[in-house]
């Protein structure tokens, strides 16, 4: 990893426009500047000055329009013009700075950087950035030529870069104009992260209950990198921070106690379908066709654990998923949330071959027969002691997790299922199988 947030950044061409304001040229510019009003594209075109990290732009607008708010952010911040983003040289996929505008002018410059895995959002308010901005977007280019660099490596100054850029300007009469190089050696910004407010509205601390990072991302544990192999624990971290899931989690969490199921479907972007209602102990998500998972209640008198219609309604999941990468499949879940606490999802860990696994009615039946038999042997305390049970006498975690194992195995999935638990507090847990064929947890990092 080339870059950290304490590496390598740069104000592109930030000191050139500074000392230009206050140059021969100030009124020329001043003049021309607001000739372009340019509306932002609805995809990715290279406006800047020369070519730029496109992959790294890319995703990170992918990471925008999957996690913000983009009505709230318009509203608050002002519209990305993601065509005028600038990019570290050295396409490393680490490093961006690109303008927010509001009113017909730069409001602020958001930079973007990486971590690993991560991405973290910063916001700048720099006048020489939002100068250079400014004629970058609205100057009619034909006024002037540029010759430039993008950025090289400051030996002389560790974890800062140089820019050498050179802008010719063109007189009135086509005649050549003067011409002015500047050297500008920049370093990371030091500036605040972009408040977690704006990815995510709803809650004051961007992050609920169930799930979510507290401080949410940019104010805490950054947003997720596009990644083709993200492991469970890392999908459901990732879920969880998607602006619509949260509300539609706390909808659950009030439904449960009362009794009857209801349920919900998430697109892979998080945004949620209408509100499913069910019966006393089911909900049916019906067609699946664009929707990664979903979400249901049980109740105070349910098991509070997926059942075998839940495991079935995985494998639905599974086969909706687009089969142009044979990893899709992978991204298909089914969560419940149970009225004391307990809260589990399942995600698909099989083929596309294994997902077209047909079960009948009649097979559901006999299975879910066999799991509330299973559930009551495992309560009771002449065979199993208190082993399975809490000081009230009903199913507790371990309990409730033998019962997910020995119902996939009954059902022919054992191994193409991942069952994870998640803690009161947000912590996620997988739950495996020991040498003995006992569930254990291992929390999440």
């Amino acid at each position: 990893m080339l870059m950290t947030k304490n590496l390598i950044s740069w104000l592109l061409l930030l000191g050139t426009f500074s000392f230009l304001l206050h140059s021969c040229v100030h009124d020329e510019m001043n003049t021309n500047s607001q000739e372009i009003s340019p509306a932002p594209s609805a995809k990715y075109t290279n406006k800047s000055l020369w070519k730029e990290d496109e992959a790294y732009i890319k995703n990170v607008m992918k990471v925008f329009d999957e996690y913000a708010d983009r009505n709230y952010f318009t509203s608050s911040f002002g519209t990305v013009y993601w065509d005028y983003a600038l990019t570290f040289g050295t396409f490393d996929e680490s490093y961006l700075e690109v303008p927010v505008i509001k009113n017909n002018k730069v409001s602020f410059i958001m930079v973007v950087y990486r971590e690993n895995d991560r991405i973290f959002f910063k916001r700048k308010e720099d006048t020489a950035s939002d100068a250079f901005f400014n004629a970058l977007v609205f100057n009619d280019r034909s006024k002037y030529k540029i010759e430039a660099n993008n950025g090289t490596l400051n030996t002389a100054a560790k974890g800062c870069i140089s820019t050498v850029t050179t802008w010719t300007w063109t007189n009135e009469d086509g005649s050549a104009g003067p011409t002015y190089q500047y050297t500008a050696i920049s370093c990371t910004p030091v500036g605040p992260k972009l408040p977690c407010q704006s990815v995510d509205p709803d809650d004051a601390n961007c992050g609920g209950s169930v799930g979510n990072n507290p401080g949410g991302g940019p104010g805490g544990g950054g947003y997720p990198y596009p990644s083709q192999n993200e492991n469970p624990c890392e999908r459901t971290k990732n879920m969880f921070l998607k602006a619509g899931v949260q509300p539609k989690l706390d909808e659950l969490i009030e439904q449960a106690p009362k009794g009857g199921e209801i349920g919900v479907k998430f697109k892979p972007d998080g945004t949620p379908s209408p509100t499913i209602y069910g019966r006393a102990h089911s909900v049916n998500f019906g067609d699946k066709t664009g929707y990664a998972g979903g979400y249901h209640n049980h109740t105070p008198t349910g098991i509070p654990m997926l059942s075998p219609p839940d495991i079935d309604q995985l494998l639905g999941f599974a086969r909706a998923q687009p089969t142009s990468n044979p990893l899709n499949v992978n991204n298909a879940y089914v969560g419940m949330i149970a009225p004391n606490g307990m809260h589990y999802v399942i995600w698909f860990n099989g083929t596309y071959q294994d997902a077209i696994t047909n079960f009948s009615q009649d097979d559901l039946d006999l299975f879910s027969d066999k799991y509330r038999d299973s559930a009551r042997d495992l309560k009771e305390p002449i065979l199993n002691g208190t082993k399975y049970i809490d000081s009230n006498g009903e199913i507790n975690n371990l309990g409730v997790e033998t019962l997910f194992f020995e119902t996939l195995k009954e059902m022919g999935l054992d191994g193409k299922v991942n069952l994870q638990r998640i803690e009161s507090g947000g912590t996620v847990k997988i739950i495996g199988l020991d040498g003995s064929n006992q569930p254990v947890s291992t929390t999440c990092s």
